[in-house]
């Protein structure tokens, strides 16, 4: 089932289910997107491995901010709006949809030589983050989404 069959079968259903549908609809979202840092794929498709494995933890989660920052933005039922980010987890976009260009590097004092701490200078270094979707339209969070909801509605009869 894709997206736009979903929204059929969505507007088919019956005012008095809406307002339930629309939390079953955050929360199975919400749910499927937090599960894909597991499964480290989106919608079947796997994410590039790090170029570096890393020694503990997983890829995109080191201190499980982005992962935390998922939530449901706007419940209603004309639309359900899960989104990721925040002022502190500004990057969770970059991860998403990828980046490749360049990124300026603030001056800082961090570089130890042998006659003590080096400041380095402001300068621009080239990125090439590459593409891990966690979050977006997926074939299957519809088919959960639906299989939720038909859940739902055969508790009611």
């Amino acid at each position: 089932m894709d997206f736009n069959d979903l929204e059929n079968y969505l507007t088919s259903l019956p005012d008095t289910i809406l307002d339930d549908a629309a939390e079953i609809v955050a929360e199975t979202a919400t749910e499927y997107y937090k599960e894909r840092f597991r499964e480290k794929a989106f919608d079947g498709n796997p994410w590039a491995p790090a170029k570096v494995p890393r020694q503990n933890g997983s890829l995109l989660i080191n201190s499980g901010s982005l992962l935390n920052s998922i939530r449901p933005a706007y419940i209603g039922r004309d639309k359900v709006i899960v989104s990721a980010g925040n002022d502190k987890v500004d990057y969770a976009e970059t991860h998403n949809e990828g980046y490749t260009g360049p990124v300026v590097v603030p001056a800082h004092v961090r570089r130890t030589r042998k006659y003590g701490d080096v400041k380095v200078r402001e300068h621009t270094r080239r990125a090439n983050i590459p593409k891990r979707q966690f979050m977006g339209k997926s074939e299957e969070l519809a088919d959960d989404i639906h299989k939720r909801l038909e859940e739902y509605i055969n508790t009611l009869k």
